[in-house]
């Protein structure tokens, strides 16, 4: 009778546990949570991560949420969403594990591919977390953010799934608007500079392999001038068809104390 009773108990233990597993992948992520902590640390495109490390209590729930997300029961936009959130708070949580002591995350060694986070059921890189959200949509390169200067600026919201397209529309549109960053015409020598993450990473804006995209830098651009949304300049761009160069990508710590 003992017996029989413990392992009833220990079944119905399993259960409860099995159902709040099932739950938990069900209700998705804590996405609430990393907007809160996002309108209240994002400054100026970048983090106030001396304020977000005092306070990091939403951006811990946020990431508590990421191991039980199965995205095979979400739809594409709540994925695409998902991808990019969980991206962009794990570099979050990266960057604040070494903090105040790192001045830029290219100086860490396995930052993007040796390093792991649960997400999505397993332990993954950084890398693999953005290829995920690289295959929904190549607009992706606009809103995850690596934590440095020239990345795009970091949303001061979360992506969420009946918004996120009108979201990446938004950061795609003020990443190429950014001359310092996403694009610059300069007409007296008629060259394109465009920002180095349309060299790295040219296939997925041209549905091609990386290196035969670079050598079809055409293309590229095709895919940039319906994005401007200064239409004088996409047209200008189309008719004098200049030269293209790449900006230096400036890898210093997106910090906003």
């Amino acid at each position: 009778m003992v017996k029989r009773t413990i392992l009833a108990f220990a079944l119905a233990a399993a259960a409860t546990a099995g159902a709040a597993a099932t739950a938990a992948a069900a209700a998705g992520p804590a996405t609430p949570a990393w907007d809160r902590a996002l309108q209240r640390h994002q400054r100026d495109g970048g983090l106030d991560y001396a304020a977000l490390e005092t306070d990091r209590g939403d951006l811990d729930a946020f990431l508590a949420s990421l191991a039980g997300v199965e995205p095979g029961r979400l739809g594409r936009d709540e994925q695409l969403a998902f991808w990019i959130n969980a991206y962009n708070a794990v570099v979050a949580h990266f960057v604040l594990e070494r903090y105040p002591g790192i001045e830029s995350v290219k100086k860490v060694d396995g930052f993007f591919d040796r390093f792991t986070y649960p997400v999505a059921g397993k332990p993954r890189v950084l890398n693999d977390v953005e290829a995920e959200a690289r295959r929904l949509d190549p607009r992706v390169h606009f809103a995850v953010v690596c934590a440095s200067a020239s990345c795009p600026d970091l949303r001061g919201e979360a992506y969420a799934g009946d918004r996120v397209d009108g979201q990446l529309a938004d950061q795609t549109a003020k990443f190429l608007a950014d001359p310092g960053k996403g694009l610059r015409y300069d007409a007296e020598a008629n060259t394109l500079w465009l920002s180095s993450i349309f060299k790295w990473y040219a296939g997925d804006f041209t549905g091609g392999s990386t290196v035969v995209a670079f050598f079809a830098r055409g293309r590229v651009v095709d895919w940039i001038l319906p994005q401007l949304a200064d239409r004088g300049l996409a047209e200008t761009i189309d008719r004098r068809d200049p030269a293209v160069r790449y900006l230096d990508y400036d890898w210093s710590l997106n910090d906003r104390p």
